[in-house]
């Protein structure tokens, strides 16, 4: 079924590169993949991730990059999955709500940053609920509040647009594993063809404005 993508590593040990890349050099099929879906109202980049693959937590310095670095107007979204083998699928969905309510705080970043140094790093697997309210307890956010987000439509929506996400582009063949990057929900980054991250957002810059 789903598995995680052992994409090459290649983008984080090759430095940026000052160079323009030509926009006629990237051809559909090979540097991405045009989607036979709608493309978004706005212009946006989606990485599909999971707290508890290895590549996406080796990626992590990349789509922090890309998000910095993305034209005006454009917007950036990490999208949890919970289809990892191994692990029930609650598990995986209990780090979402984390990640969301987190962002309603404004220490996603923060948040994100130590739930995959927890997991590489230290170990932790984060199967009780109590682990994930203790981390986001360390950031300033207050088990009282946690509970209180957790129940909240506002939260419940967005995790649930998760799924709806991952469950569209997985039948739409764009999402077998991740780090996924998909731009303006229309176009599916290739990233193995890809050599530094200057090539990357050059790509990505392509694609939002296609």
């Amino acid at each position: 079924m789903f598995k995680t993508i052992k994409q090459s590593l290649l983008l984080l040990f090759i430095p940026m590169l000052a160079f323009a890349v030509n926009a006629a050099d990237f051809a559909d099929g090979k540097h991405y993949q045009t989607i036979d879906n709608k493309k978004s109202d706005t212009p946006k980049v989606t990485e599909f991730f999971s707290f508890y693959c290895p590549h996406c937590y080796q990626f992590e310095p990349v789509a922090l990059a890309l998000e910095q670095n993305l034209p005006k107007g454009a917007t950036f979204e990490k999208s949890h999955v919970n289809f990892l083998g191994g692990l029930p699928a609650q598990v995986q969905s209990n780090l979402s709500y984390a990640y969301i309510i987190a962002q309603q705080f404004g220490k996603e970043k923060q948040v994100a940053a130590q739930i995959f140094e927890s997991i590489h790093q230290k170990k932790v697997n984060f199967s009780d609920i109590k682990d994930v309210k203790k981390l986001l307890e360390l950031n300033g956010i207050s088990e009282k509040e946690f509970d209180q987000s957790m129940s909240s439509m506002l939260v419940i929506a967005a995790e649930k647009k998760m799924q709806d996400q991952q469950e569209l582009f997985g039948k739409l063949g764009a999402l077998s594993g991740v780090p996924t990057f998909i731009v303006s929900d229309k176009y599916k980054i290739n990233m193995k063809e890809l050599k530094s991250q200057a090539e990357l957002e050059s790509l990505v810059k392509y694609l939002l404005e296609k």
